[in-house]
C-alpha cells in the first residue's frame, strides 16, 4: 500500500538517508526530506492550525508541499539543530533557532495516528545514553544482562572490581566522539583491574562511571531490528587485540563481518523488548559468550548500519524504506 507520504525527519549530511530514499523511489513510494539544518537554505514554511483537538498543516519547502494529513510514517534519522549562522545578532539568533526548534517539536508531537521510526520522545529523551534503564528493560524482556554499577564512589567501585574477579568493563555512561586536531576520539570500553582503579581513585570521584562484570566473548553481536525484521552481524572481535574489549576499534582486515542466525528464544526477547521501548528501530550490540549465552549491552535508537550493510549484503536500507511504506499494523 503506498498511498500516503513519509516524512523523513533527518540533517542534511546524514549518510543513510540517501540508501533508503533509493529504495523509497524505487517502489514508487512518495516522500518528504526536511533536513531540520537546513531549514532556512531551503526556504522552509511551517503552518500548523488547531481546531478543537485535531491539528491540521502543511510543510512547504523550495521545491514541493506536503498536507500533514497525508503523512502514513515519520523516519526520525538524526535531525541536526537548526542553525540560523546568517543572522548577525547572537541574541536575535538564538530566539529565531529556539522558535523554529520548538515549532518543529510541536509538529512531533500533535502528528495523529502515525507510524514512527522513531519518535524522539521515547528515542532521543528517554532511551538514548540511558544503557541502565534499556537493561533493565532487556531483563523484565528476558535478555540476560551483565551486573552493572554507575557510580563516582571509588571504594564501592573497587569492590565491585573485586567481586567479579579482580577485572571489570569500564565504559563512559554517555558514549560521544570527540573532534580534535588530527581527527575523531572516541572513549571506547577497557577491562580495567582493581590494581589500576586503586591507583587513579581521585580520578574516579570526577564524575561517575559504568562498569559492569566482564563478559567472555566467543563473537559479538550487532543486531539491527527494523519493524519486526532482525538483522544479525557476527563481528569476529577476538581474532584482534586491537578489538577484543571493543569492537568499535576498527580493525577490518583482521576481524571479519558475517550474517548469522539467532535462535528463536533470543528473536522473540528482543522484539519484546523493542514493543516495551516503543522502538521501531534499534542497532543492538550483544555478546556470545564461549557458553553459547546471548548477553545483552545496549541498543542505540538511530544506531548506524550502513557499514553492516556494506560488509554483509544485509538488506537494511531496503528493509527501512518496506517498513516505512507499509507499516505494521497496530504500531
Amino acid at each position: 500500500m503506498l498511498s500516503g507520504i513519509v516524512l523523513i525527519i533527518t540533517g542534511e549530511k546524514e549518510c543513510s538517508v540517501p540508501q533508503v530514499i533509493a529504495h523509497l523511489q524505487s517502489i514508487g513510494q512518495p516522500y518528504f526530506r526536511l533536513d531540520t539544518d537546513s531549514f532556512f537554505d531551503r526556504r522552509t514554511r511551517l503552518a500548523l492550525s488547531l481546531h478543537s483537538d485535531v491539528v491540521t498543516g502543511s510543510i512547504q519547502c523550495s521545491t514541493c508541499e506536503i498536507d500533514l494529513s497525508l503523512i502514513k510514517s515519520v523516519w526520525c534519522r538524526r535531525p541536526k539543530n537548526v542553525c540560523a549562522a546568517w543572522m548577525e545578532g547572537v541574541m536575535e539568533r538564538q530566539f529565531v533557532e529556539d522558535e523554529v526548534s520548538s515549532s518543529l517539536w510541536s509538529l512531533y508531537t500533535s502528528l495523529g495516528m502515525v507510524f514512527w521510526m522513531n519518535h524522539p520522545l521515547r528515542a532521543r529523551y528517554l532511551l538514548e545514553h540511558n544503557k541502565l534503564l534499556q537493561m533493565k528493560i532487556a531483563a523484565s524482556a528476558g535478555l540476560t544482562v551483565p551486573d552493572t554499577i554507575i557510580t563516582n564512589d571509588a571504594h564501592r567501585l573497587i569492590r565491585f572490581c573485586e567481586d567479579h574477579g579482580g577485572g571489570i568493563a569500564v565504559k563512559a555512561v554517555r558514549s560521544r566522539i570527540f573532534q580534535e586536531e588530527g581527527g575523531a576520539v572516541g572513549i571506547y570500553t577497557n577491562k580495567i583491574s582493581t590494581g589500576y582503579l586503586k591507583k587513579h581513585i581521585a580520578d574516579i570521584t570526577l564524575a561517575p562511571v559504568m562498569a559492569q562484570e566482564y563478559v567472555k566473548k566467543e563473537i559479538e553481536l550487532r543486531i539491527t531490528v527494523v519493524g519486526h525484521s532482525i538483522f544479525t552481524c557476527a563481528i569476529h572481535s577476538q581474532d584482534s587485540a586491537r578489538t577484543k574489549d571493543d569492537w568499535r576499534r576498527y580493525d577490518f582486515s583482521r576481524v571479519k563481518h558475517e550474517p548469522c542466525e539467532l535462535p528463536s528464544t533470543t528473536k522473540n526477547q528482543l522484539l519484546a523488548f523493542m514493543k516495551k521501548c516503543g522502538l521501531t528501530f534499534g542497532a543492538i550490540d550483544m555478546i556470545l559468550t564461549p557458553a553459547g549465552e546471548y548477553v545483552f549491552l545496549e541498543v542505540n535508537p538511530s544506531g548506524q548500519f550502513g557499514w553492516i550493510e556494506n560488509l554483509t549484503g544485509l538488506p537494511i536500507s531496503e528493509s527501512i524504506a518496506k517498513t516505512l511504506s507499509a507499516p505494521p499494523l497496530n504500531e
